[in-house]
């Protein structure tokens, strides 16, 4: 196994996140960008390192609106999120640069969640006893789906603007300049943009995930 001691390599990964992206401009990447970092991911090292802290900083915010927006809550989206860089690097190798690599990424992100599902189905199936105390309606997935999905029907009906930049983000996998540019907006006031977005997103769904 690659990597047998997750926790130590969750801190490790989040240690050099925080020690690398301090010294990383703050601009959105290319396909041709992403590509190239996969590629990095191979090679180990420090250029395995900055190569983390780029995707990082590129998809870390938009694959945690990812997990909420699929019923996900905070914490365990968190752990999710360090589950999926590890699974990047782990599977890097299997990665070829054509141009593909926002596609490669998703992929793996959807990946993992389906394996997150998988698990939970499979931890609900063999507890018994009276040492748990949640029941169906404490994981009720479809009634946090519905839940959610009307939710942002109403999101999408007060906020129309911010409904179809979130969905270039997380459908088309847009990056923030593309937004931008569908927006007629600088990069600046889009980045502030999507940020007032996920907090105004946040107080729709937040009765969902706390209950």
């Amino acid at each position: 196994m690659l990597f047998p001691n997750l926790i130590k390599m969750r801190a490790g990964l989040l240690i050099l996140i925080l020690k690398f992206s301090l010294l990383l401009p703050m601009t959105s990447l290319s396909n041709g960008d992403v590509d190239h970092l996969i590629a990095e991911l191979q090679r180990g090292g420090e250029r395995r390192k900055l190569a983390v802290t780029q995707l990082y900083t590129e998809f870390a915010d938009k694959i945690i609106k990812f997990l909420k927006l699929r019923g996900i809550a905070d914490a365990k989206a968190e752990d999710i999120l360090h589950d999926i860089f590890i699974a990047f690097i782990e599977r890097a190798n299997s990665f070829t640069p054509i141009g593909q690599g926002r596609g490669w990424i998703w992929t793996v992100v959807r990946s993992k969640l389906a394996d997150r599902y998988r698990s939970a189905e499979k931890t609900t199936s063999i507890i018994d006893g009276d040492d748990w105390l949640f029941d169906e309606e404490s994981y009720d997935e479809d009634r946090l789906k519905a839940c959610i999905e009307g939710q942002m029907s109403v999101f999408s009906r007060d906020n129309p603007e911010a409904a179809q930049a979130l969905s270039w983000v997380m459908d088309d996998e847009l990056d923030l300049r593309s937004v931008a540019s569908l927006l007629g907006r600088s990069y600046g006031a889009t980045r502030e943009f999507m940020s007032q977005i996920k907090h105004k997103l946040r107080l729709y769904i937040d009765s969902c995930l706390s209950n």
